[in-house]
């Protein structure tokens, strides 16, 4: 991608990210970010089509940003270090992740991460034994379901656990899966 398309971008997703902040989603315009970033309206509109758009970009490059950070432990495989490296990750960005979840009011963050944490649980899951888990695609939905949901409810409430007891907790639960996937 040409160099100045990227800053351009990455000058529109800062800005949004701060009016964001400022403002909430349901108060930011497109004005708004132009002016921030002293550009021209018609410039938002030729990388995005709207701040929906700014919005779900963020989202899918923030939640790419945790997956980098944490392909230390390809597949996710259940495991404390991969669970442990997801909490204290967002523990170090709560700032932006919570801002993400309380604005999300479409659930675009939720159906996004929702999708990523699937398919790295699904690769998981695919490495038990069928007695142990005879519906796979239950399974799957079944931990990424709960854990997505104690990571929402975690980030929400200002990390009432730290990262190494939410993982302790989290693993009470997977126990009949961790033993099988060394």
């Amino acid at each position: 991608m040409d160099r100045r398309i990227e800053k351009t971008r990455k000058l529109i997703m800062d800005t949004f990210m701060e009016l964001l902040k400022e403002k909430g989603f349901e108060k930011l315009t497109i004005r708004d970010i132009s002016e921030r970033a002293n550009i021209n309206r018609g410039t938002v509109y030729l990388h995005y089509t709207d701040k929906y758009d700014i919005f779900e970009q963020c989202i899918e490059n923030y939640i790419n940003e945790l997956l980098v950070h944490c392909q230390n432990n390809p597949p996710l495989k259940l495991k404390k270090e991969a669970l442990l490296d997801v909490f204290t990750y967002l523990e170090n960005n709560l700032g932006l992740y919570t801002l993400l979840l309380k604005n999300d009011k479409s659930g675009i963050f939720h159906n996004k991460f929702h999708s990523v944490l699937s398919q790295q649980v699904d690769v998981a899951i695919n490495m038990l034994p069928d007695e142990l888990a005879t519906s796979k695609e239950v399974t799957t939905q079944f931990l990424a379901n709960g854990f997505l949901g104690v990571l929402e409810w975690w980030l929400s409430n200002e990390l009432p656990y730290t990262p190494q007891e939410i993982t302790t907790q989290l693993l009470s639960f997977l126990k009949p899966y961790t033993g099988y996937l060394s």
